[in-house]
């Protein structure tokens, strides 16, 4: 099935588009700097992050092939797509509306300001501030708990701050990546 998506792009034509590791690493960039780039310069960005290392580290056979890829194969693919539009004359690249888009459909590595929020901040908030209102019943008398009643909460508040935590680092640590 090859529904259409608000973005005119059917579902089919999308998934070919986002299955290329390189033309979503030029979305992710291109949604991140929101700025034009020359190919020159985008070459050097996509075989950084493919060789694991800054742009002023590549070799010129490198940074060669990856252009010659985005010039033959990926930058026009994106074009005819009607998500991104590139001046040959300028060697200019740039995001178009579609192509801002199809932000949410990138994984984590997406920039920031795609709506996502820090779920796992808001977890340990909300955990924190109830084992705290936990210790001030437990400090003033516990009311109509016992003992164990006070206990058994006072381990789970524990295990869901450690949870929290958890997550909120795992959540800092992919944002990072």
């Amino acid at each position: 099935m090859t529904e259409t998506r608000e973005n005119g792009l059917s579902q089919d034509a999308l998934f070919s588009l986002l299955s290329n590791p390189r033309r979503r690493y030029i979305l992710q960039y291109l949604n991140r700097t929101g700025e034009t780039i020359r190919l020159q310069a985008l070459a050097a960005e996509v075989a950084a992050w493919e060789n694991e290392t800054e742009p002023e580290a590549l070799t010129n056979k490198q940074q060669k092939r990856l252009y010659v890829s985005l010039y033959q194969t990926h930058i026009p693919k994106l074009e005819e797509a009607g998500i991104v539009e590139y001046d040959g004359d300028t060697g200019e690249i740039r995001l178009t509306d579609r192509g801002s888009d199809l932000n949410r459909y990138l994984d984590a590595d997406a920039p920031e300001g795609d709506g996502g929020r820090p779920w796992g901040r808001y977890y340990l908030l909300i955990t924190l501030a109830g084992a705290l209102a936990y210790g001030l019943v437990a400090v003033g008398g516990g009311g109509p708990l016992d003992r164990t009643g006070l206990v058994v909460i006072g381990v789970g508040w524990v295990l869901l701050v450690a949870l929290a935590a958890f997550h909120a680092v795992e959540t800092e640590r992919g944002d990072g990546d």
